[in-house]
């Protein structure tokens, strides 16, 4: 393996310069050097930097290389499409992930701009490539930036391939030196070409044909990308399915990697959405609707007697599912999909509406897989799917979260109510009043560095070797450990069909408790959903059991 001084001597080939080399502090230099950055289930996420355990040319190029390995193992003359965001080094990440494949034989469609997550999804699907590839941090701080790789059906690849792909990419000893040709010359050949126009051109035709008309309304919307890549495609389509009474948050919707108008890029925080309710005062409107910088996910704020009202992702989950059921009455056998952390809510409305919900891990791959089941199975015609982190998917002409036709969706739903007179708070209120008064709490806890990963490690280990009987005056009726793969119970112990997963949760009776660390940050999730009125203090207290 390289060592520091050979990657020292690299610095001014790794598109990190000298000086956001130098200016950095002893510790965070070093952390470039502690360790690598582990490919996970769903890629590789990590800060830019100089080191193995940052995002530079030659860590990006390594996972190229492993995943050529892996793709030329797999089938003949394999195929890769690539997209990407507008976060820093995206485009150059693009071009070096394409020379790595194109070199070993790969023809490889690229973008020559950003574009969205869903995009790339169906990019996959429509040109029927063996892999895609999604250069994106998703709404991580500015210097951030991943690399999702997605399989032939669209959806991010699959847990045996993610495994192969990182044993290929463990296997390379020296990514200083990884050999490549002239990107001119594999151009030249045919191995790297640009995505065709018909691509965008169709998935939008997809998202259009979803939506249909909107109905005519006097609801006025507000829409902000947060810097990403949802504009100019939401508003196009927007355009397309007859609404065009929306503004735009000028100064968020326009490419900016350090993302400077907003603290965090992120629609499930609050404060993203300063700029859009200060537009919305201004222009009295109903609904203000942010997507983050891959537009994958979608956060709404909506008016609601003179206030502006915050959903929840597991909120706009049952109200989208909610909408969708009454769309879809005349299809039998449906089935929808949701993640083991997100509320029950969605699973008493599917039920008491002859809907099956299937629950699955965390990660919409695992919704693709299960929708790639229904397909072949025929027993199940999907018509949702949605994770409580704000990402959704009504149609599945893509595999993944794809908030470019959900935000059409949403604004349809609220047109159509708009006219009854109603807001989408008066329609969650129906919601709880017809299937129970469901209530979440999210805490995510920070802990960075090795340290941090050990302590993550800690806590989970001591809540699986001592788990509570009571949680918080809250008697624990079941106990279920995603990693043992068991539930237990009063009736014993029983088997999870589900795949191993570093997950514990904690049944009561009227709810449950969640404990997840990210696969993708370092930070440790505390999930509380519950039947009751006051979630906040509940829930705060539980927390503080956790994470005093």
């Amino acid at each position: 393996m390289p060592t520091r001084q050979q990657w020292e001597e690299k610095l001014s080939q790794s598109l990190i310069s000298d000086s956001q080399f130098h200016t950095l502090s002893s510790e965070q230099q070093n952390e470039g050097f502690e360790g690598a950055l582990a490919f996970g289930t769903a890629g590789i996420r990590g800060k830019l930097g100089l080191g193995p355990n940052r995002l530079n040319r030659f860590t990006v190029q390594k996972v190229a290389l492993g995943l050529s390995q892996y793709l030329n193992e797999i089938t003949q003359d394999p195929t890769v499409v690539i997209a990407y965001d507008t976060r820093h080094l995206s485009p150059e990440f693009c071009d070096e992930i394409a020379i790595v494949l194109a070199s070993n034989g790969i023809k490889t469609y690229i973008y020559d701009r950003y574009h969205t997550t869903p995009e790339l999804s169906y990019s996959v699907r429509h040109l029927q490539t063996d892999a895609g590839v999604m250069i994106t941090a998703s709404h991580n701080p500015p210097e951030y930036n991943g690399i999702k790789i997605y399989g032939p059906d669209g959806g991010q690849m699959a847990l045996e391939g993610s495994q192969k792909v990182s044993q290929y990419i463990g296997q390379v000893e020296d990514e200083l030196n990884i050999e490549v040709k002239n990107k001119e010359e594999l151009q030249a050949s045919g191995l790297i070409v640009p995505v065709p126009d018909s691509v965008v051109t169709d998935y939008k035709k997809e998202v259009i044909n979803l939506i249909g008309d909107i109905p005519q309304s006097d609801l006025k919307i507000v829409f902000s990308s947060l810097h990403g890549t949802s504009v100019p495609i939401v508003p196009e389509i927007l355009e397309a399915v007859g609404f065009n009474n929306y503004q735009l948050v000028e100064a968020q919707c326009v490419p900016d990697a350090d993302f400077t108008s907003v603290k965090s890029a992120n629609p499930e925080d609050h404060d993203a959405f300063d700029m859009a309710v200060e537009l919305g005062k201004e222009t009295n409107a109903d609904l203000l609707i942010a997507t983050d910088p891959d537009a994958d996910r979608m956060g709404v704020v909506a008016l609601h007697e003179g206030e502006y009202h915050y959903f929840n992702g597991n909120q706009l989950g049952s109200l989208l599912l909610n909408y969708r059921i009454n769309q879809t009455k005349d299809i039998a056998d449906r089935a929808a999909v949701k993640s083991i952390v997100t509320s029950e809510l969605g699973k008493v409305i599917a039920e008491k509406n002859n809907v099956k919900m299937f629950d699955v891990l965390t990660g919409f791959k695992f919704i693709a897989e299960k929708i790639a089941e229904f397909e072949t199975d025929q027993n199940y015609h999907y018509i949702f799917g949605y994770e409580e982190s704000y990402g959704y998917m009504a149609s599945p002409f893509v595999r993944d979260k794809d908030a470019v036709q959900i935000v059409p969706l949403i604004i349809k739903l609220a047109s159509e109510l708009k006219n009854e007179g109603k807001t989408l708070v008066d329609q969650m209120n129906e919601i709880y009043r017809d299937y129970g008064h469901y209530q979440e709490k999210l805490f995510a806890h920070t802990f960075e560095g090795q340290s941090g990963k050990e302590k993550i490690q800690t806590i989970m280990k001591e809540a699986r070797d001592n788990a509570p009987t009571e949680i918080a005056g809250l008697k624990v009726i079941a106990t279920e450990d995603y990693l043992k793969q068991e539930r237990v119970d009063a009736d014993g112990s029983h088997a999870i069909n589900l795949p191993q997963a570093d997950v514990l949760k904690f049944f009561f009776d009227d709810g449950w408790i969640a404990l997840r660390p990210s696969g993708t940050e370092p930070k440790i999730k505390l999930y509380v959903s519950l039947i009751t009125d006051d979630i906040d203090a509940i829930a705060e207290k539980i927390n503080q059991l956790f994470f005093s």
